[in-house]
Order: structure tokens, then sequence, then C-alpha cells
């Protein structure tokens, strides 16, 4: 099955990253309730009640998490500021997947997001199946996916879970139509367009006319 270019390079790069915010947007998102501060100060270390409220504010603006390696420097320091920590305390590289993800848990629970789990997966293949019907772009398909998401309270994946649900759907559809067309044709419709496809291989091969001179 080949890679299909949904979103090119650069597009793939946005989607992957946490979002870029400017001052009164880094104020915005990372003003915590002080709930969220409660629970971030029972956590055991520095680093990991900074990255535990940088995730917050990522996934209140994104509603998604990000990998320790793509979070702004300028966001964690920003945080560990806020907490009274000094910034090169923070070290991402001691935050473990293990307590990212019991992280991500409380943090999906706080917002009232469900995971991104199989049954959220059946969800997404359903409704990818009935955009493809609609013969809508694939990029198209992915945002409304996005927004899809967004409206049933889920956490929105990465970009290749998504990529390739919808690929698997496209194709699907495609063999699906072919199928269908394949059914129709009758020996004679075919014997017409391979007529058409011969004659059309031949006008192709021709050599063009040129004007010679008078």
């Amino acid at each position: 099955m080949s890679r299909m270019k949904i979103l090119n390079a650069v597009e793939q790069e946005q989607f992957e990253s946490p979002p870029v915010f400017n001052s009164v947007q880094r104020k915005q998102y990372f003003d915590f309730s002080s709930e969220r501060l409660t629970l971030a100060q029972d956590l055991q270390t520095s680093t990991n009640q900074v990255c535990f409220l940088v995730s917050c504010g990522y996934f209140k603006a994104a509603k998604r998490f990000f990998p320790n390696r793509r979070c702004s420097r300028r966001d964690l320091d920003y945080v560990a500021q806020k907490l009274g920590f000094q910034p090169e305390s923070i070290d991402v590289n001691s935050y473990s997947a293990t307590t990212r993800l019991r992280h991500e848990r409380l943090i999906l629970d706080f917002y009232g997001f469900r995971p991104f789990d199989s049954t959220a997966r059946k969800f997404v293949i359903g409704e990818i199946e009935k955009l493809a019907r609609s013969q809508l772009q694939p990029a198209l398909i992915l945002w409304r996916i996005v927004d899809n998401l967004v409206k049933e309270k889920i956490e929105i994946p990465g970009y290749y879970p998504l990529a390739e649900l919808i690929l698997a759907a496209v194709n699907a559809r495609k063999a699906e139509l072919c199928a269908i067309i394949d059914r129709a044709l009758t020996a004679r419709n075919r014997e017409a367009l391979d007529e058409l496809l011969v004659q059309g291989s031949a006008g192709e091969d021709a050599p063009v006319p040129t004007k010679t001179a008078a």
C-alpha cells in the first residue's frame, strides 16, 4: 500500500508540532486554575510539574499531546518561572514516558476528553468511510475528522495514524467503484473503450504537421 501525501512536508511538520504562542497567547494558555496547580504541586519533581502544566496548555489549545522533545523551551521556561523554579533546572529528558502517559490521562480527565483508543478508532473509521463516499479530497477529510474528534471530545492523534486510515478508506472506495464499473461494462462497451484507447495512442504518436515555406 503506497503512502498518500495528504499533507505536504511543511504541513505535516506543523500538524505534529505544538502550537506556537505569542506573549499574549502564552499568558492565556498557561493561566492555570487552582485545581490544576494543585495537581501539579502533588508531582514529585520540578520537571514533572512543569512538563505536566505545559502539556495542559498545549492540550487546551490543540486538543492533543506532543513528544517531550517538541516542547518549546520558551514555554518550559515561562511555566518554570511561573512556579518559582529556575528554568535551567527543567530537564525534559528526565520526564519519562511512563510519567508522561500517566499525566496525559489526568489531563484528559480534567478537560473531559476521551483517549484515542480502539473505540475512538472505530468511530473515526466510520466517519472517514462516509466522507470518502462523498468524494472529498483526502486533506479535507483529515480536517473534517479533526473537527469531529474535537466535537466528540476525543483526543486528536498524530498525523500518521489518521493518514493511514484515510488512505485505506480512499483505496477501498476506489476499488469498490472499479468493481461497480467492471460489472456494468458489457463486452461491446469494452471493445468500444479498447478502440478509443488505441485511437488515442495512435494520435499521440502521429507526427505534428509543420508549415512549409511558400
